[in-house]
C-alpha cells in the first residue's frame, strides 16, 4: 500500500479517536457551557425588529462530504463572512474542517477537497465555539441556507444539547420574490440575475462571498434599508403570489 494511503488510513484513525475523547465532555467546559447558555438565551425577535441597516448580519457556506447531514455526512470546509448592514466588514471566518470520514469522490470531484487536505485539519467539535461566537447575535444568511444550518444543527443538537435560534435570510428565496420565477435555481443562475461574479465556485470562502454580495443587491431591490429585518424575512415568502 502506498505511503500516501496509509497516511491518510492513520489520519482517519487518528481523527476518530480525536472525536470519541472529546464528545460528550464539550459541556464540561466553562466556555462551552457558557455558550450553551447564550445560544439558548438568544431572542430571534428582538434581532428581527432591528432597522436592515444597524443589524448585523452572517453569511454562511459549507462543503460537505455529501447532502445528508443526518445520514452520516459532515461539514470539510466551512466559511463566515460578516456584514454590518448592507456592507462587508472585512471579518471572515474560514477553516478546512477533518470530517472524520472519508471524503468520497463524488463529493471531491464538486469541491476539490480531498482526505489528504484534511487531514491535519480541526475537528468541527475543535473549532466549534469560534464558528458559534462568530456568527453570535446575528442574522444568518446564505444560498439553500436550510442545507448549511442542518449541518450545524447536528454538530450543536449532539455536542451542546441545543440549536440555532437565529433569524435567517435565503438568497434562494429572495431571488424568487425579486424575479418572479419558482422553482429551484443554483447560484450561478440567481448570481448571473444580480450580476455577480463567482470567484472559486464551490469553495466554501468563494460561495460565501458571492452570497453575501447577492444578498445585499437583492436586499437592495426589495425593501428600504430603515425597515426592519422582519419586512425582508417577510418578502422571501411572498414568493407563493407568483
Amino acid at each position: 500500500m502506498a505511503s500516501e494511503q496509509l497516511g491518510e488510513i492513520f489520519g482517519r484513525i487518528h481523527a476518530g479517536l480525536r472525536r470519541n475523547l472529546k464528545r460528550g465532555a464539550l459541556l464540561s467546559d466553562p466556555s462551552m457551557l457558557a455558550l450553551h447558555h447564550r445560544l439558548l438565551k438568544l431572542n430571534p425577535k428582538r434581532l428581527t425588529r432591528h432597522p436592515i441597516d444597524e443589524t448585523r448580519f452572517v453569511v454562511i457556506d459549507t462543503e460537505t462530504t455529501g447532502l445528508k447531514a443526518y445520514a452520516g455526512d459532515e461539514i470539510c470546509s466551512i466559511s463566515l463572512i460578516e456584514l454590518q448592514g448592507l456592507e462587508s466588514t472585512g471579518r471572515e471566518f474560514n477553516t478546512l474542517i477533518n470530517p472524520g470520514r472519508e471524503i468520497p469522490p463524488s463529493s471531491t470531484r464538486i469541491h476539490h477537497i480531498t482526505d489528504g487536505d484534511v487531514m491535519d485539519a480541526p475537528l468541527i467539535e475543535e473549532v466549534l465555539l469560534e464558528v458559534a461566537d462568530f456568527i453570535g447575535e446575528s442574522v444568518i444568511v446564505g444560498h439553500h441556507i436550510g442545507f448549511d444550518i442542518r449541518f450545524l444543527n447536528k454538530i450543536l443538537q449532539k455536542e451542546l444539547l441545543c440549536r440555532l435560534k437565529h433569524p435567517w435570510l435565503d438568497t434562494m428565496l429572495l431571488y424568487l420574490v425579486s424575479s418572479g420565477q419558482v422553482g429551484h435555481y443554483t447560484l450561478e443562475e440567481v448570481a448571473d440575475f444580480a450580476g455577480v461574479e463567482i470567484h472559486q465556485r464551490h469553495t466554501a470562502r468563494g460561495d460565501a462571498l458571492a452570497s453575501a454580495e447577492l444578498f445585499t443587491r437583492l436586499a437592495r431591490r426589495l425593501t428600504e434599508f430603515d425597515k426592519p429585518v422582519q419586512r425582508l424575512i417577510d418578502r422571501q415568502y411572498e414568493l407563493g403570489h407568483f
